[in-house]
């Protein structure tokens, strides 16, 4: 798919996404403050009547802001990009670090009441295991927080990066695709017009020259995956037509019959030219006597119908391998590239004689630029 100048896939910056970080840190912490006060007073754990005036929730502050602070200091590390470190050890450097805040916050729970007055007993200091169950979960708890986030982030971005592969490979194979032109096509081209310069048939010559050029025009200002209406695609074929019509004069006979409704459908552009491409190496060039191409365009439900026709050999019982040459192929690819299992396309002979290759594809007459792709359904 097309992409404006200067995108770079869909990746955050590094400055977004230490916002997320932090913006999560400082979640946490409140959350956290809110918990442990709803927790204490569900629990009784408020002040008794002897604590009356001790400041229950500006020691509950003074206590959160301390792990805000020492967490703060551990994510700063946690986010430093400027050193190359393996993913898994900077993980084990963030809960190392949680582990290792858990004795300096267990002295600043039991040390904070004193900025307040309040002094606590030395028997009445918690065991370590004793905080790390009551208290220090909330350390492992918001590394685990911080780890998942990055984690995430890191998921996101290998997988913008591997659409964004796909992207560029699925660009390339377009591109491939709409610009493998039968180089026949243009040495005979140039063959024709050298011809009617010298029969000095300059009139002819110099329309052939401007049919040349606005084909060309229409092929090469197109997107590989861009869609245009079945009105504009058939009027840049009639030019292909005609500059052949130089080459094979009475000997090509070609007939359009396009519905006014399907003329306004989209379908990829220059997806009939291996189509017409076929049918005059098969149906033209090799009969004495010239034949007949017929174009056929119509709606079909929710379906657009193409349909490439000629009175040539068909495929014949002896070479069941004719006529599956590199045209009709691209073409095939492309439809899937574009529509996936949504669209195809069919060729065989036809009972009465003859050969038909036809399109089938979703019926879309919005302008569309950027269509479905088929990788997004595989």
């Amino acid at each position: 798919m097309e992409r404006p100048e200067g995108m770079t896939g869909g990746v955050a910056a590094p400055g977004m996404l230490s916002l997320t970080h932090w913006g999560a840190h400082l979640a946490f912490w409140a959350f956290y403050m809110a918990f442990r006060t709803a927790a204490a007073q569900a629990m009784n754990m408020a002040p008794s009547e002897e604590w009356a005036n001790f400041p229950f929730l500006a020691n509950r502050s003074v206590v959160v802001a301390g792990y805000f602070v020492t967490t703060a200091l551990l994510l700063g590390v946690f986010l430093q990009r400027r050193f190359t470190i393996p993913v898994n050890l900077r993980y084990g450097i963030l809960f190392a670090g949680a582990i290792g805040l858990m004795p300096v916050m267990q002295v600043v729970e039991e040390n904070t009441a004193r900025l307040f007055g309040y002094g606590v007993d030395s028997e009445e200091k918690a065991q370590f295991l004793t905080y790390a169950f009551m208290y220090g979960w909330a350390l492992l708890l918001w590394a685990a927080s911080q780890a998942i986030i990055d984690y995430h982030r890191r998921v996101v971005e290998q997988a913008r990066a591997i659409n964004r592969a796909q992207s560029l490979a699925y660009d390339a194979q377009l591109r491939m695709l709409h610009y493998q032109f039968n180089p026949h096509f243009l040495f005979n081209t140039l063959n024709a017009i050298s011809s009617l310069v010298l029969d000095r048939r300059t009139d002819q010559a110099e329309r052939i020259l401007l049919q040349l050029s606005g084909f060309l025009r229409y092929s090469l200002d197109r997107r590989p995956n861009e869609l245009a209406t079945l009105s504009e695609e058939v009027e840049a074929q009639r030019k292909y037509l005609e500059i052949e019509q130089a080459r094979f004069g009475e000997k090509m006979k070609v007939s359009f019959d396009i519905a006014p409704d399907a003329a306004r459908a989209r379908l990829p552009s220059l997806i009939l030219q291996p189509l017409l491409e076929n049918a005059i190496k098969y149906a033209i060039t090799p009969s004495a006597k010239g034949g007949r191409i017929e174009v056929r365009a119509w709606r079909d439900g929710d379906l657009l119908r193409v349909r490439v026709a000629d009175d040539g050999p068909g495929l014949g019982p002896q070479k069941p391998g004719a006529r599956r040459g590199l045209g009709l192929a691209n073409a095939r690819e492309r439809l899937s590239l574009i529509y996936g299992e949504r669209a195809g396309l069919v060729a065989q002979s036809r009972p009465e004689g003859g050969y038909a290759a036809e399109i089938w594809a979703p019926f879309e007459e919005e302008d569309v630029s950027e269509p479905i792709v088929a990788r997004a359904s595989r």
